[in-house]
Order: C-alpha cells, then structure tokens, then sequence
C-alpha cells in the first residue's frame, strides 16, 4: 500500500512542478493558485506519512488530513467552481455547497467522527455529492457553449474531467470503507487500489490541464 500512495505523491508533486514550469501562461489569472494547491497538497501528504510511517502517530496523521488535506482540497475546487460560474446564475452553487460541507466538516469534527456512524465521513460524502452536482452543471454548460469546440485548449474542462473520474470511481468506496473493512474484507482492497489509479488519472489530467490548457 505504501508503494501505491508513494506513486500518487509523485503523480501530486508531477503536476505541481509542471504547473510552475508553464507559471508564465497562468501567473495573470486565478489559475496561479493551482500549482500552490497542489504544492500544500504534496506538503501535507508528506507531513502526514511522516508522522505515520517515522513517528508512528496516527492520530497526528489522522488529524493532518481530516483538518489540513481533505477541507483544502473541497474548499479550493468549491472556489474554482465559483470562478468558473461568476456572473452567471449558477454562481450561487459553489457557495452553497461550501457552506454546507463546512457546516458537515464541523460536525464531523466534533461530533459524528466520535459515535459509530454508517459512514467513514459524512462531510466528506456530503462534499463529494456537491462535487458531482457542480460537475454535472460544468458540463452541461459546456455543452451548450462554443467551448466545446476548443475543448482541448480549456483547463477547466480537464481538471472536470479528472475531478469526474476520481470522485465518481472512488466516493462509494470513501463513505463505505469501514463498512467494507469489517464485512468484504477482498472487496476492500480491490477498490482501496482502484481508488489510487484513479487518483493517478486525475492528477494525469491536471497535468494535461497546464501543458494544453490556455486560461482565461
């Protein structure tokens, strides 16, 4: 498992360097807190399997993405989206879908994650169904727009893309893993690795994003 989550570092820390290798052509747009993201992601991460595998903390690498990791991967993609629909009618959603995951993240924190509940996060559930609902409204705008023709040089339709891929494959296996742990134990590790594959498909993408991308 180690070897799995070390690829997906590499594939996290590929795209930030690449972001910064073409920082020229995003510097002037909000697309220049992408490879910063992505750096505080790698950094986390880093930190986190530090204290795991050197310190042998797990509370402190626990604590690391429940309150640094997972938030600031569901903050920043709410906020992308909200750039993306600024000045249309659907720039309500992102705020909303912020709000309420905060107000989830919350009760995790202090509450749910302390009693035997279904899920392995309810906030993160509840953030992924909102990623799916700003998708679907992502691509049929897209749709529907001149866009479409130039998809190949839009950035935001390959981070989409890979978002789509990621969270649709992997958000069954996020809010069932416990569930799955204790009763389908071989089912469990057929989607504990099918989950990194798609993580490396996602962050693929987001490479793709910076190479043909031309923001605006």
């Amino acid at each position: 498992m180690s070897l799995f989550l070390f690829i997906l570092n590499g594939f996290e820390l590929a795209a930030c360097i690449v972001g910064f290798l073409y920082w020229n052509k995003i510097k002037g747009t909000h697309w220049k807190w992408f490879p910063v993201y992505l750096a505080a992601i790698v950094l986390g991460e880093i930190a986190a399997e530090f204290f795991l595998h050197i310190k042998k903390d797990l509370a402190t690498n626990g604590a690391i993405y429940s309150y640094f990791v997972i938030p600031l991967e569901f903050f920043f993609f709410y906020w992308l989206f909200y750039r993306q629909f600024k000045h249309t009618k659907s720039s309500k959603w992102p705020l909303i879908a912020a709000a309420i995951y905060f107000v989830c993240l919350v009760a995790d924190l202090l509450y749910i994650n302390k009693i035997d509940f279904f899920f392995e996060s309810f906030s993160l559930v509840v953030g992924s169904l909102f990623f799916l609902v700003l998708l679907l409204i992502y691509f049929r705008k897209f749709m529907k727009s001149e866009e479409i023709v130039n998809y190949r040089s839009s950035m935001m339709f390959w981070v989409c893309l890979g978002l789509m891929i990621f969270y649709i494959g992997s958000m069954p296996f996020s809010a069932f893993r416990t569930f799955l742990w204790e009763k389908h134990n071989d089912l469990f590790y057929i989607y504990w690795y099918a989950q990194f594959i798609l993580g490396y498909l996602m962050y693929s993408l987001f490479i793709v994003s910076f190479i043909w991308g031309k923001p605006k």
